[in-house]
């Protein structure tokens, strides 16, 4: 069976900004900002996403596009031995997908209150059991797209979908810099504290943020390299990593102008998208409408994220043992909402909780957090020191020394960064 490919270089481009754009842009990353040094913070940003973040997603697409599939057979294919860590990334990409959805019902049911002028309190929602039904429309609506396809499916979504969002996302900045709180909102979040430079938890912070964002070490760029035709994988990859960070920056933009308005707490963390931004805003004019445009956009941005990660246990299913599309989907959506359902009753009147955690927090933590380093190390070793220079050099344009040099950072520079990035991690939570 033929291979699908993207239709154009616009086409990959736009689901490739739709993987890498998703919740954690538009809420996590502006509280990491404004507590990390605000402005100042950018600068570790923009060294973990230029130096370290990008060549790692180039050396995604060139194993992709190099070996013509997914990644259990991509990585078979450089040693038969890397089978297994194939598989550890799948998994990995499998299990955030299972409590991103979760999250990803949420938006929904919060952006379906607002249009609807019947807002909701996030205890009263989560005291319920109808996270779990949003859990499964939210489900539903990823695997009805990977089931269409690459160009039919994924492409057409994020060809919609993403000037979409950037269309809400420029609008909701117009109206925020002209309420009240605005002037105090932007030096709340871009007010630079240089003196937090010196703090290795912001390094770590935005490192751990960049790596992240940029949906890096889960399998979805080697997947969407696969799908890839003759296009230059350095531009494409610099225009994903840019797109993805100005939109970080300007949902900044949007959020703190409108809580200092509120008077709310801008340092609310995970409860500023459920909790801090709704009750502002109901507290100001034309609160609904603006509600159900933040929440749609942000719909948006986890739809198209979600979508990415169901793809790659798909095409690995699809590739590595030969089932048609249409049933692959549906026996990797099936066994992603199993594995879902324990994040989904964390949030719910059951409570679900390990140890006294909510079992999303936990889910978060274990495959969110330490499972994308640990994916991110074993693509960055395997694909840095194992697989042919050669093939790598005809995918990244050559090995003249700007090669040389991004192998370097490949070989030495991104692991010893996740290294450290997972170390500190252990250490932050043990503090």
């Amino acid at each position: 069976m033929e291979r699908e490919q993207w239709s154009s270089t616009l086409g990959f481009i736009l689901a490739g900004i739709g993987s890498a754009v998703g919740i954690g842009n538009i809420w996590r990353f502006p509280y990491i900002v404004g507590v990390n040094g605000g402005g100042a913070f950018l600068i570790p940003y923009l060294i973990a996403v230029f130096l370290f973040g990008l060549p790692l997603m180039v050396l995604e697409l060139a194993i992709g596009r190099s070996t013509g599939t997914s990644v259990i057979s991509a990585f078979r294919s450089i040693q038969q031995r890397f089978t297994a860590a194939g598989l550890v990334i799948v998994a990995v990409a499998g299990l955030v997908l299972g409590y991103y959805l979760v999250i990803t019902g949420w938006v929904l049911a919060y952006a379906l209150s607002f249009a609807f002028n019947r807002p909701i309190e996030f205890d009263t929602f989560t005291g319920s059991y109808l996270p779990l039904v949003f859990f499964l429309l939210s489900g539903v609506a990823v695997y009805v797209t990977v089931r269409s396809g690459v160009r039919e499916g994924i492409e057409r979504l994020s060809r919609y979908l993403i000037p979409a969002l950037l269309v809400i996302l420029l609008f909701l900045v117009a109206f925020s810099l002209t309420e009240p709180g605005a002037f105090e909102g932007i030096e709340f979040y871009l007010s630079p504290d240089f003196s937090r430079l010196t703090d290795p938890a912001v390094w770590i912070a935005a490192f751990g943020q960049a790596f992240f964002s940029l949906s890096v070490g889960m399998g979805v760029l080697l997947t969407f390299g696969s799908y890839l035709g003759k296009e230059a994988l350095f531009r494409n990859a610099g225009i994903i990593a840019v797109a993805d960070m100005l939109i970080a920056i300007l949902a900044g933009l949007v959020i703190f102008p409108l809580v200092f308005t509120a008077g709310l707490d801008p340092a609310a963390g995970v409860n500023l998208a459920f909790i801090t931004l709704p009750t502002a805003f109901t507290q100001i004019q034309y609160g609904m409408l603006l509600g159900a445009l933040f929440f749609l956009m942000l719909f948006a941005a986890a739809l198209t994220s979600a979508v990415s990660m169901l793809e790659v246990p798909t095409a690995a299913l699809m590739d590595s043992y030969g089932y048609p599309r249409k049933r692959a989907t549906l026996l990797v959506f099936a066994a992603i909402m199993l594995l879902g359902l324990p994040s989904a009753l964390s949030y719910t009147a059951l409570n679900l909780e390990v140890l006294g955690t909510p079992f999303l927090d936990l889910a978060d933590y274990m495959f969110g957090t330490i499972g994308l380093i640990v994916a991110g190390l074993i693509v960055s070793v395997v694909g840095g020191w194992f697989m042919s220079r050669t093939r790598i050099c005809a995918e990244i344009g050559g090995c003249g020394w700007q090669q040389r040099a991004y192998m370097a950072l490949i070989r030495y520079g991104v692991p010893a960064i996740l290294l450290i990035t997972l170390i500190g991690s252990f250490f932050r939570v043990a503090g």
